[in-house]
C-alpha cells in the first residue's frame, strides 16, 4: 500500500479505512443508506429542572430523538431524521425540523424554557440492520475496514479496534461474524 499526500508518501503494508460512508469507494457493495439528521444547541439553560441528573436522553421510536447536557449549561437535541442525504438542503427544513426538536422538548420538560442558539443538519449512513461493518472484503486483501453506521460510531470505533487488531496479529475473535460484510 502507498499513500501519497502532498508532502510525500507513506508505505504501508496494510492499511484502515476508517471514513465512514465515504469508504464505499474501495467496496464492490454500497452496504448502506445515506439519511439526513438533525440537531440543535440551547442558548445557556437557567435550570435543567424536571432532568434526571445529568443522563443522556435517547428515544428510539421514530422520529427518535435524544438530549444531552453541556458543561456550558446548554442542551443539545436532535433527531428527526429524514430518508435523504440532501433534505436538510431544502428550502426552510432545518428551521421546520428544529421546530419540532423543540416542541418534543418541551413536552419532556415544561420546566425548561429551550431557546436555540444553533442549529445544523447532516448525514448518516445507516446499513440495513443498524449494525456496523468492520473486516477484510476478498479484493482488498491488505486493507481493513471499519464502517460504523447510524450514529453509534464511538460504539462501533471501540469494536473496531479490537477487531481489527486481532485481525491484525491473527488471533480468533468471536465478534466477528457479527460485524462480517458477507452477513
Amino acid at each position: 500500500m502507498r499513500l501519497h499526500t502532498a508532502h510525500g508518501s507513506i508505505a504501508a503494508r496494510r492499511i484502515v479505512y476508517a471514513t465512514g460512508y465515504h469508504s464505499h469507494r474501495y467496496l464492490k457493495n454500497d452496504g448502506g443508506s445515506l439519511h439526513c439528521t438533525y440537531a440543535v444547541a440551547s442558548e445557556p439553560l437557567r435550570s435543567f429542572a424536571g432532568w434526571p441528573g445529568d443522563s443522556l436522553i435517547w428515544e428510539t421510536a421514530r422520529p427518535y430523538f435524544y438530549a444531552r447536557q453541556t458543561a456550558d449549561v446548554r442542551a443539545i437535541i436532535g433527531g428527526q431524521d429524514t430518508l435523504f442525504s440532501s433534505d436538510h438542503q431544502r428550502e426552510g427544513f432545518i428551521e421546520r425540523k428544529t421546530a419540532a426538536l423543540v416542541r418534543r422538548f418541551a413536552r419532556l420538560f415544561p420546566a425548561i424554557y429551550f431557546e436555540p442558539a444553533c442549529a445544523w443538519a447532516g448525514t448518516f449512513d445507516e446499513s440495513p440492520d443498524g449494525l456496523a461493518y468492520i473486516g477484510q472484503v476478498p479484493h482488498r486483501p491488505s486493507a481493513y475496514f471499519a464502517i460504523g453506521y447510524g450514529g453509534n460510531g464511538i460504539t462501533f470505533s471501540a469494536i473496531a479496534s479490537r477487531l481489527i487488531t486481532d485481525f491484525y496479529l491473527g488471533r480468533p475473535n468471536d465478534d466477528v461474524a457479527v460485524f462480517r460484510f458477507e452477513r
